[in-house]
Protein backbone atom coordinates (compact mmCIF):
# COMPACT_ATOMS: atom_id res chain seq x y z
CA UNK A 1 0.00 0.00 0.00
CA UNK A 2 1.28 3.44 -0.86
CA UNK A 3 2.04 5.85 1.95
CA UNK A 4 -0.49 8.55 2.73
CA UNK A 5 1.16 11.83 1.83
CA UNK A 6 -0.70 15.14 2.18
CA UNK A 7 -0.97 15.46 -1.61
CA UNK A 8 -2.47 11.99 -1.87
CA UNK A 9 -4.91 12.70 0.97
CA UNK A 10 -6.12 15.87 -0.73
CA UNK A 11 -6.44 14.06 -4.08
CA UNK A 12 -8.42 11.16 -2.60
CA UNK A 13 -10.74 13.43 -0.64
CA UNK A 14 -11.30 15.57 -3.76
CA UNK A 15 -12.22 12.47 -5.76
CA UNK A 16 -14.58 11.31 -3.02
CA UNK A 17 -16.32 14.69 -2.75
CA UNK A 18 -16.62 14.99 -6.54
CA UNK A 19 -18.14 11.51 -6.80
CA UNK A 20 -20.52 12.22 -3.94
CA UNK A 21 -21.69 15.48 -5.47
CA UNK A 22 -22.20 13.84 -8.87
CA UNK A 23 -24.26 11.09 -7.21
CA UNK A 24 -26.36 13.55 -5.21
CA UNK A 25 -26.88 15.68 -8.30
CA UNK A 26 -27.99 12.63 -10.29
CA UNK A 27 -30.45 11.57 -7.59
CA UNK A 28 -31.95 15.03 -7.27
CA UNK A 29 -32.22 15.31 -11.06
CA UNK A 30 -33.90 11.89 -11.28
CA UNK A 31 -36.42 12.88 -8.61
CA UNK A 32 -37.22 16.20 -10.29
CA UNK A 33 -37.35 15.43 -13.97
CA UNK A 34 -36.14 12.15 -15.37
CA UNK A 35 -33.01 10.77 -17.04
CA UNK A 36 -32.00 13.92 -18.96
CA UNK A 37 -32.28 16.12 -15.91
CA UNK A 38 -30.50 13.49 -13.82
CA UNK A 39 -27.52 13.45 -16.20
CA UNK A 40 -27.33 17.23 -16.37
CA UNK A 41 -27.61 17.56 -12.57
CA UNK A 42 -24.94 14.90 -12.02
CA UNK A 43 -22.61 16.64 -14.48
CA UNK A 44 -23.21 20.04 -12.91
CA UNK A 45 -22.71 18.76 -9.33
CA UNK A 46 -19.56 16.84 -10.27
CA UNK A 47 -18.06 19.79 -12.15
CA UNK A 48 -18.83 22.21 -9.32
CA UNK A 49 -17.24 19.88 -6.75
CA UNK A 50 -14.19 19.30 -8.96
CA UNK A 51 -13.73 23.05 -9.45
CA UNK A 52 -14.07 23.65 -5.70
CA UNK A 53 -11.57 20.89 -4.94
CA UNK A 54 -9.12 22.30 -7.49
CA UNK A 55 -9.36 25.79 -6.00
CA UNK A 56 -9.06 24.54 -2.41
CA UNK A 57 -6.09 22.25 -3.16
CA UNK A 58 -3.47 24.99 -3.08
CA UNK A 59 -4.68 26.32 0.28
CA UNK A 60 -4.86 22.82 1.76
CA UNK A 61 -1.36 21.96 0.58
CA UNK A 62 0.01 25.25 1.96
CA UNK A 63 -1.44 24.40 5.39
CA UNK A 64 -0.04 20.86 5.24
CA UNK A 65 3.40 22.14 4.26
CA UNK A 66 3.44 24.82 6.97
CA UNK A 67 2.47 22.28 9.63
CA UNK A 68 5.08 19.83 8.37
CA UNK A 69 7.81 22.49 8.39
CA UNK A 70 6.90 23.61 11.92
CA UNK A 71 7.10 20.02 13.17
CA UNK A 72 10.43 19.57 11.39
CA UNK A 73 11.84 22.73 12.94
CA UNK A 74 10.72 21.73 16.44
CA UNK A 75 12.26 18.28 16.06
CA UNK A 76 15.48 19.68 14.61
CA UNK A 77 15.86 22.19 17.45
CA UNK A 78 15.16 19.49 20.02
CA UNK A 79 17.73 17.17 18.47
CA UNK A 80 20.28 19.96 18.32
CA UNK A 81 19.64 20.76 21.99
CA UNK A 82 20.29 17.16 22.94
CA UNK A 83 23.45 17.15 20.85
CA UNK A 84 24.54 20.34 22.59
CA UNK A 85 23.97 18.72 25.96
CA UNK A 86 26.15 15.75 24.98
CA UNK A 87 28.87 18.01 23.57
CA UNK A 88 28.96 20.17 26.68
CA UNK A 89 29.01 17.08 28.91
CA UNK A 90 32.00 15.75 26.97
CA UNK A 91 33.77 19.07 27.37
CA UNK A 92 32.94 19.02 31.10
CA UNK A 93 34.48 15.55 31.36
CA UNK A 94 37.61 16.90 29.67
CA UNK A 95 37.85 19.91 31.99
CA UNK A 96 37.27 17.84 35.14
CA UNK A 97 38.71 14.39 34.30
CA UNK A 98 38.29 11.52 36.74
CA UNK A 99 42.02 10.77 36.62
CA UNK A 100 44.96 13.18 36.36
CA UNK A 101 46.16 11.84 33.02
CA UNK A 102 42.69 11.08 31.61
CA UNK A 103 42.48 13.67 28.82
CA UNK A 104 45.18 15.13 26.62
CA UNK A 105 45.33 18.83 25.83
CA UNK A 106 44.48 18.16 22.18
CA UNK A 107 41.41 16.13 23.12
CA UNK A 108 40.27 18.84 25.52
CA UNK A 109 40.66 21.47 22.79
CA UNK A 110 38.72 19.30 20.32
CA UNK A 111 35.86 18.80 22.80
CA UNK A 112 35.80 22.53 23.53
CA UNK A 113 35.64 23.37 19.83
CA UNK A 114 32.85 20.85 19.28
CA UNK A 115 30.80 22.22 22.19
CA UNK A 116 31.22 25.81 21.00
CA UNK A 117 30.28 24.92 17.41
CA UNK A 118 27.05 23.26 18.49
CA UNK A 119 26.24 26.14 20.87
CA UNK A 120 26.61 28.58 17.96
CA UNK A 121 23.91 26.94 15.81
CA UNK A 122 21.16 29.35 14.75
CA UNK A 123 18.45 26.71 15.06
CA UNK A 124 18.92 26.45 18.83
CA UNK A 125 16.32 28.24 20.93
CA UNK A 126 17.65 31.43 22.50
CA UNK A 127 17.10 30.24 26.09
CA UNK A 128 19.11 27.05 25.45
CA UNK A 129 21.84 29.07 23.80
CA UNK A 130 22.13 31.43 26.77
CA UNK A 131 22.29 28.56 29.25
CA UNK A 132 24.95 26.85 27.12
CA UNK A 133 26.98 30.05 27.14
CA UNK A 134 26.83 30.09 30.96
CA UNK A 135 28.01 26.47 31.13
CA UNK A 136 30.83 27.03 28.65
CA UNK A 137 31.99 30.18 30.45
CA UNK A 138 32.08 28.30 33.77
CA UNK A 139 33.99 25.42 32.16
CA UNK A 140 36.50 27.80 30.57
CA UNK A 141 37.12 29.29 34.03
CA UNK A 142 37.29 25.75 35.50
CA UNK A 143 34.75 26.66 38.19
CA UNK A 144 33.35 23.24 39.12
CA UNK A 145 30.42 24.38 41.29
CA UNK A 146 29.22 27.02 38.84
CA UNK A 147 29.64 24.61 35.91
CA UNK A 148 27.66 21.88 37.70
CA UNK A 149 24.82 24.31 38.53
CA UNK A 150 24.71 25.71 35.00
CA UNK A 151 24.82 22.19 33.54
CA UNK A 152 21.81 21.20 35.64
CA UNK A 153 19.90 24.26 34.42
CA UNK A 154 20.79 23.42 30.82
CA UNK A 155 19.71 19.80 31.28
CA UNK A 156 16.36 20.86 32.74
CA UNK A 157 15.79 23.39 29.96
CA UNK A 158 16.50 20.79 27.26
CA UNK A 159 14.16 18.36 28.99
CA UNK A 160 11.39 20.99 29.26
CA UNK A 161 11.85 21.88 25.60
CA UNK A 162 11.33 18.23 24.69
CA UNK A 163 8.16 18.06 26.78
CA UNK A 164 6.80 21.28 25.28
CA UNK A 165 7.30 20.14 21.69
CA UNK A 166 5.31 16.94 22.18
Amino acid sequence: MRSQTPARAVLLSSIAVTGLMASVGGLIGALLGGPGTAGLSALTGGCAAALGAFLARRRSMAKFNATHQAAHDRGFAEGLSHGLLVGVAQYEAAVFPSSPDGVTAEERAARRTYAYRIAAQDALPEAIRRLAARVLAALDEEDHDRAREAMQELSLAVREQGKASR
